[in-house]
């Protein structure tokens, strides 16, 4: 489990080996350096960007807000098992975190790096007790032989300076586009050169501003200056630069002037450049640009909130809450409890929620009499309310489940 674990006296379930705080972040992940813009990209430092923050924030966010359950096929029905002990995991992961904090810190570590790992911590019978998140960037996915000398998957953490192995079974991955299938490429590494330029316009921005919003250019002397009349310069010009010193009358000595030689930053594109990094990062995370605050064009996923959310549900959210459902399936619940038909689902319907006008045009066809499928009690369950107290016991989906008045058929006359 993860070092903060250790503050309960809760013990690693890996076996310690001889490690390096921080080996793993310069070796396993796809790490930075610089760029052709300039600055140096990491995991870390792509965050400065604002469209790579909120891109990794609402796919996380929207991923840790849909409730997790434990289902169970009996039959051609389901039923939700929340009394099951994996439910309930689910819930309340471990004692420092709540499902949201760790399936949302989870996600964010899946899209910054690539990977995400959790360690499950077990009781003596082998059933999980624990969850437990580890660093991607100290976490890999490493090949060892199996007791039958078979090859076999297993991994290794580095925490507060000492490496853990650990088992598969122990270790829930949910990785990213992978070439392999067990090690998830980092979106950022491979899109550094993109986020390198958006970071190499903000600074030219921000530089261009602390200039007084002037272009650079060349002082002109004259004559010839020594070194010392060189310092004096800099100095001089650095203590009448800035904002606070913006339109301020600049003072120039000894016959000097100034000569402005490079472009402008309208000539260069800035704020068209600027856009279009915006662009290509909502690309890179597949989030529509209004979710990235920028109007800049329109989606091609629907009009409306409604059809946008779905879009986004369909095309961005759902591969990762499939990617989720069946590593947790495959780690947390046994081989006969997969046999019984027990699995792990999201419940969706907080991202399909639509405008109250288009809940009721859905609601009353799903409780139209002849092609109906809900009950009413059904309808208030989706919209949190709680049952009707006048429900018929055993109502019909497309049956109003409630007492109908009677009608006189004029046999009464």
């Amino acid at each position: 489990m993860s070092f903060a674990a250790s503050l309960f006296g809760i013990s690693w379930g890996g076996s310690p080996g001889v490690g390096s705080d921080g080996f793993f972040s310069a070796t396993y992940t796809g790490g930075g350096g610089p760029t052709f813009a300039g600055p140096a990209v990491d995991e870390q430092a792509a965050l400065k960007v604002t469209a790579v923050y909120r891109a990794i924030a609402v796919i996380s966010e929207a991923v840790a807000m849909l409730p997790i359950d434990v289902m169970q096929r009996v039959g051609d029905r389901r039923e939700e098992r929340s009394d099951h002990p994996v439910a309930e995991l689910l819930r309340r992961p471990n004692p420092l975190m709540t499902a949201a904090d760790l399936r949302g810190a989870q996600q964010a570590h899946v899209l910054q790096y690539g990977n995400a790992y959790i360690d499950i911590q077990r009781d003596e019978g082998g059933r999980p007790i624990g969850l437990w998140p580890l660093l991607p960037d100290r976490t890999r996915a490493v090949g060892r032989d199996g007791p039958s000398g078979e090859r076999i998957i297993g991994y290794e953490s580095v925490v507060d300076g000492l490496r853990y192995d650990f088992d598969t079974a122990n270790i829930a991955h949910v990785h990213g586009l992978a070439f392999d299938g067990i090690r998830g490429y980092s979106p950022l590494s491979l899109a550094r050169q993109a986020v390198g330029l958006a970071l190499g316009l903000e600074e030219f921005g921000a530089r261009f501003f602390g200039n007084d919003a002037k272009s650079g250019g060349f002082l002109e002397h004259p004559g010839k200056l020594g070194a010392e009349a060189q310092k004096n310069l800099r100095e001089s010009m650095a203590a009448q630069g800035g904002l606070s010193q913006a339109h301020r009358i600049k003072i120039l000595e000894e016959g000097m002037k100034f000569s402005a030689t490079t472009i402008a930053p309208e000539d260069a594109q800035f704020l068209m450049t600027r856009t279009f990094q915006v662009e290509e990062i909502a690309r890179l995370y597949g989030v529509p640009l209004h979710m990235l605050q920028s109007q800049a064009k329109s989606t091609s996923w629907g009009a409306g909130i409604a059809q946008m959310s779905l879009g986004f549900l369909i095309y961005t959210v759902a591969p990762w809450l499939v990617r989720w459902e069946q590593e947790l399936e495959r780690k947390l619940l046994s081989p006969a409890e997969l046999a019984a038909g027990l699995f792990v689902r999201h419940n969706v319907n907080a991202l399909l929620r639509a405008d109250a006008a288009t809940r009721a045009g859905f609601y009353t066809a799903a409780l139209n009499r002849a092609t109906g499928w809900m009950s009413r009690n059904e309808v208030r369950a989706l919209e949190d309310l709680n049952p009707d107290d006048v429900e018929l016991e055993g109502a019909e989906p497309g049956i109003p489940s409630f007492p109908q008045p009677e009608m006189d058929d004029g046999t009464n006359d």
